[in-house]
């Protein structure tokens, strides 16, 4: 028997909905104002959990491909660099077992974590990083403490992904970003295979998501808690490379990757959307004598 699980959407507020997957398990329906997808109702008591089997046995492979993992988190942490190149402190939200924090390590960052689950919290701290147990909801660290907050695989996790943004941006400091990376609601298995792809299936990431983005959801869903995006998508020549020709392999690497993206995004190839947005550094007005 499903019970409600978000009676309106969780972006807009909205009720006008059309449905995209239902099972007797759950149903995930589109909004019909935004177009945000997410979950409307879901048996309870539906899913594993969060802790061992999950990071050991699930399909995601959480703890094999570790050097892989951590070279991508230090490219994303390189964009999100030059957004706040001032920054010292990383907050990953879902740290999952560290690959953000051991590529922060590497480049010289000071680096905490938090995720719901003990194990990972565990799995952390058993590699030297400072972890604590928290939700998306009510992040466990103080006002204005990070400089980067990374969400890696993490937004669609929660039924209000708004107030999970409203916690990320509390624990930024005035100038920092946030780096968030989703499933991309536009991936052809996605829209064409409601039913036997992965996503909204009830025994694979069905009873995980409650959630899906596009470009536009999630670029507004930053904009309703007052961050402001600034950079889409991982194909971008970062400003190191803005005397590149030096490095013409390297350039070229990046040029390939762009056209890569962009055909991706066309064909509805992409399976993850990447986006930074800024907590903009309040303006300070004199007053008049």
């Amino acid at each position: 028997m499903r019970a409600l699980h978000a009676p309106a959407c969780p972006l807009c507020g909205g009720t006008a909905h059309a449905e995209v997957a239902r099972f007797p398990e759950l149903a995930f329906v589109r909004c019909g104002g935004c177009g945000l997808v997410y979950k409307r109702e879901q048996a309870p008591g539906l899913g594993q959990g969060y802790e061992a089997a999950y990071f050991e046995k699930g399909g995601a492979g959480y703890l094999r491909r570790w050097a892989h993992r951590v070279r991508k988190c230090r490219r994303q942490l390189l964009a999100a660099l030059e957004y706040a190149p001032h920054a010292q402190g990383v907050l990953d939200v879902g740290c999952s077992a560290g690959y953000v924090l051991e590529a922060a390590a590497r480049l010289g960052l000071s680096c905490a974590g938090t995720d719901a689950s003990r194990y990972a919290v565990d799995l952390c701290r058993g590699q030297g990083y400072r972890a604590e147990v928290g939700t998306l909801e009510a992040l466990p660290f103080p006002d204005a403490a990070f400089d980067i907050v990374t969400a890696k695989h993490t937004l669609e996790h929660t039924p209000t992904p708004l107030r999970a943004l409203e916690e990320m941006r509390r624990v930024l400091r005035p100038g920092g970003v946030v780096l968030l990376v989703v499933p991309d609601v536009s991936y052809w298995r996605y829209g064409g295979r409601p039913r036997t792809g992965s996503a909204f299936r009830p025994d694979r990431l069905g009873w995980q998501h409650s959630v899906y983005f596009g470009d536009q959801t999630l670029a507004d869903a930053c904009r309703r808690v007052r961050l402001t995006p600034v950079l889409a998508g991982k194909a971008v020549f970062r400003s190191r490379l803005a005397s590149g020709w030096r490095r013409p392999l390297e350039v070229a690497r990046w040029a390939l990757l762009v056209l890569w993206t962009r055909a991706a995004r066309a064909l509805r190839l992409r399976r993850e959307i990447q986006l930074i947005a800024r907590k903009e550094t309040p303006v300070l007005v004199e007053s008049p004598p």
